[in-house]
């Protein structure tokens, strides 16, 4: 039997189940009378094998990526989820990574106003992070992820075997989350990555452990808080200016895992002036991603002004100013609100 555990237990009694492993298929066909899987176009060879083991009833690709994370995508969905005349009992099934699964689940979570889904994750980010805790979304021109929704998937599941086909720089995306995870985990996951190689397939079984830990860390995280209105924001760590990064360069330009590893960079540099954690937590974060090829300086010159209006486009933003994430050590995560401008112009100034 494959491996499930439960995730999180929303106000409905709704529940979600993470899977680990290649035996999924009898799961994702128990949920439903009807399944339609909707894919990332880059995932035709798989198409096949995933369709047979989720029983689907059809099947859909579209291009995406970060560029392609938008309304007018959903739109593309919505129109053949009505070709398809999916009721209030069909189950869409979403297979890719990151992007596919925030997009995707959110045509699920707004079609006829909600119908269930199961996130079939193909990618590193999506396996440690994006595919897992129910937030869907899509970017929009003033910022990323600002439209969306949370809506938990039936199911989640996290085959090993479609990492092992990744490209370089897909790996990449995934290690900033990684990155993020074990400094506001601390413990044995902070120590276990600071020792791991360049992620590969032929390096897959040495990361499974982390990879599963990470999943494991963000479901905890999320059952305390499912609606992000506490703890759940430490999730958030380098993402504040990881975001505005990513929506100053243009969606793609960075990858997600560039900009959160430079982001966290920014937040650990602020955690040392206003938290005083010790400056070689910085160091060896900067050495793993050196080690992992990820930059620790940008490409170009940022536009400060630019940036500082970005910032507060952040979906933590409240009335009172931005809330950040911070650390006083690896594993003490703390919440922050109402940074100086100078203060944060120092951090970006000494790291982008």
């Amino acid at each position: 039997m494959p491996e499930q555990e439960p995730i999180i237990k929303e106000r409905r009694e709704d529940s979600s189940r993470l899977i680990f492993g290649s035996d999924w298929d009898s799961l994702v066909k128990s949920v439903g009378p009807r399944r339609l899987v909707v894919a990332d176009q880059q995932l035709a060879e798989w198409m096949p094998s995933v369709t047979d083991k989720a029983g689907a009833d059809g099947y859909f690709s579209l291009p995406l990526g970060e560029a392609a994370k938008t309304l007018e995508s959903v739109s593309v969905v919505y129109e053949w989820l009505a070709q398809q005349k999916a009721a209030r009992d069909t189950v869409v099934v979403a297979v890719g990574g990151g992007v596919a699964t925030d997009l995707i689940g959110f045509a699920a979570a707004t079609y006829l106003r909600g119908l269930s889904w199961v996130a079939v994750s193909t990618t590193l980010l999506g396996q440690v992070d994006a595919a897992i805790g129910g937030k869907v979304g899509v970017n929009t021109r003033w910022g990323k992820n600002l439209v969306g929704a949370f809506h938990l998937p039936e199911l989640v599941v996290l085959d090993p075997r479609f990492l092992a086909s990744l490209p370089r720089r897909e790996w990449q995306t995934g290690l900033g989350e990684i990155i993020k995870s074990a400094l506001i985990a601390g413990g044995s996951l902070y120590d276990t990555v600071g020792s791991l190689p360049m992620p590969s397939a032929d390096t897959l079984v040495e990361w499974q452990p982390v990879i599963r830990a990470c999943a494991e860390l963000k479901v905890s995280v999320v059952n305390q808080d499912p609606f992000e209105a506490g703890p759940r924001m430490f999730l958030n760590l380098g993402h504040t200016v990881g975001h505005a990064l990513e929506a100053l360069f243009g969606y793609g330009v960075l990858t997600h895992g560039e900009a959160v590893g430079l982001g966290t960079l920014v937040a650990l540099s602020l955690s040392e002036e206003l938290l005083g954690l010790d400056p070689g937590v910085r160091a060896e974060a900067a050495q793993w991603m050196e080690r992992w090829e990820l930059p620790q300086r940008l490409f170009a010159p940022v536009d400060f002004e630019a940036l500082w209006e970005q910032l507060h486009r952040d979906k933590k933003a409240r009335a009172g100013g931005l809330t950040w994430v911070l650390l006083e050590s690896p594993g003490s995560p703390r919440l922050v609100k109402g940074i100086q401008r100078e203060t944060v112009l120092n951090a970006v100034s000494t790291i982008l």
